[in-house]
């Protein structure tokens, strides 16, 4: 295993060591784990107890983080995340590339069009009349339908399927046996079965778009299917017809976004939330794992969830008043107990007196005539 000393780490990561800058270091690692000859990271305050216990040769921390501990070399830094990225490459084992220019195994029409540059590999399928730009990378078992257009740079990872008309940005990354424009999930009744709705519309994605693992991309039913620059779609996300993301949003794993949804830009949908059709989610609103959004949210960057999804303060003075509600239920039961019990005393009492009305002596002797002398 290759090494580096600190003095070159720091370098790399332009952070300010304080420490034996002559240590070698061999990877990098979590602070629990790490092991010496190892460089970890603190980002959080709730991890800096496990600076006094770490093996880790070394740390990379921001600039005003206090450290009381001899012995454990430092790289001070303004952004350490970033920083400990640098790290991380540095030490990443090498994968191979896919070799430069056409493999003989894959199937290219000849109205294709190869940029500069570009990596096409083993079984590769393009279709007519597509377009890879300059510098793309098509690792084995890719499907560009017919029509479909790579941006420069571009990278499709194994088995990604991309239905014809598919438009795919600059510098984006489409992941394992993803699948863009496969058709939307239409259909009318017409009264004895479900007859298909024609999807022939198509998906567009902006420049820097990434798109994990497994994730479905349906095309638009007419129009197109777009998710604008720098979307990052974890794995296993949905994304139904005519769906339209904004610029830099966020899908984590499991979302599902029903047609015709609307999504602003900054937007971030946590892991199994869910949209449902015709919806509009507006600018910077963030959306908690498993909310479901039932009707159009508002710009602004509040937080949203549960199910229906609501603002956070409303969703939380719900949980406060449903937590209470079994106490509150007992209290009134009580109440109404005692009433109940003061009101038969009550009954008892007007019940009691009343008999001792009806069994007294009554005078019912007819008053005497008026004598006249």
């Amino acid at each position: 295993m290759s090494s580096r000393s600190l003095d070159e780490i720091a370098a790399l990561c332009g952070a300010d060591l304080e420490g034996d800058g002559s240590i070698q270091i061999t990877g990098a690692c979590g602070l629990a784990d790490a092991s010496e000859g190892q460089v970890s990271f603190l980002t959080q305050d709730s991890y800096a107890p496990m600076l006094e216990s770490t093996c880790a040769s070394a740390v990379v921390v921001s600039r005003d983080v206090t450290v009381d501990r001899e012995g454990l070399a430092l790289l001070r830094c303004d952004d350490p995340e970033q920083a400990f990225t640098q790290v991380v490459l540095a030490f990443a084992p090498e994968v191979p590339l896919v070799p430069l220019g056409v493999d003989p195994t894959a199937i290219v029409h000849p109205t294709v069009e190869v940029g500069e540059g570009a990596r096409i590999g083993p079984l590769v399928s393009l279709g007519p009349g597509a377009k890879v730009g300059p510098g793309v990378v098509l690792h084995a078992g890719v499907r560009v339908g017919a029509h479909s257009v790579l941006g420069r740079g571009t990278e499709l990872y194994p088995n990604v399927v991309l239905y014809p008309h598919t438009v795919v940005g600059e510098q984006c990354v489409v992941h394992a046996n993803a699948v863009l424009g496969s058709d939307g999930f239409g259909f009318l009744f017409d009264g004895s079965r479900w007859v298909k709705t024609p999807q022939v519309g198509n998906v567009v994605l902006g420049d820097d778009v990434e798109v994990g693992a497994g994730a479905a991309i349906d095309c638009a039913r007419f129009g197109s299917t777009t998710l604008a620059e720098g979307c990052r779609v974890d794995n296993l996300v949905h994304v139904g017809h005519n769906v339209s993301i904004g610029k830099h949003s966020l899908l984590l794993a499991q979302v599902g976004i029903a047609g015709s949804a609307k999504i602003g830009e900054g937007v971030i949908l946590a892991g199994q939330s869910g949209v449902a059709g015709h919806i509009t989610v507006g600018d910077g609103a963030r959306v908690a794992a498993k909310a479901g959004i039932t009707k159009d949210v508002p710009g602004g960057g509040g937080l949203y969830f549960g199910f229906p999804a609501r603002p956070q303060r409303d969703q939380f003075r719900s949980m406060v008043q449903a937590e209470r509600l079994p106490g509150e239920v007992e209290t009134l039961r009580a109440e109404v107990e005692g009433l109940r019990s003061r009101l038969e005393s009550a009954l008892a009492r007007l019940e009691s007196a009343g008999e001792g009305a009806r069994g007294a002596d009554i005078d019912d002797t007819p008053p005497k005539e008026n004598q006249s002398s």
